[in-house]
């Protein structure tokens, strides 16, 4: 029984790490921290940049008061798709399994659209209006 307590406060433990390192808050400072002490390959979570990029866009101006393209702005934008870029240059090293490749490429699992819309109903109704 000490085994499975032990387990479950470990699993809390990883579990409270991991929502920290993933928090939003300092503008995901955790995130940014562990992703830039990472070795690529990785997938980065999207929202960060994508809340950087929406920041820039709104807070920014396309043109200085003299009428000349904002190369600051410019630059910012660029650092942040640098960024993103660098996770997506280092491959993964990913061993081919056959029989996961079968199973993705059988014809006889996929479902048509009707039968996809079908099942939705079943597992979440249509409320009545």
């Amino acid at each position: 029984m000490l085994t499975c307590v032990c387990g479950v406060v470990q699993t809390k433990a990883l579990m409270d790490k991991l929502q920290k390192t993933v928090s939003s808050e300092g503008r995901f400072k955790n995130l940014r921290e562990t992703l830039k002490n990472c070795n690529p390959p990785c997938v980065p979570y999207l929202g960060m940049y994508l809340t950087d990029l929406a920041f820039i866009e709104e807070g920014t101006p396309n043109f200085t008061e003299e009428g000349l393209v904002n190369f600051s702005k410019m630059r910012m934008i660029s650092h942040i798709i640098r960024e993103i870029r660098q996770f997506q240059q280092t491959p993964y090293r990913i061993e081919h399994q056959p029989k996961v490749t079968q199973y993705l490429m059988d014809k006889t699992l996929t479902m048509d659209e009707d039968m996809l819309y079908d099942l939705s109903l079943k597992i979440e109704p249509r409320l009545p209006a």
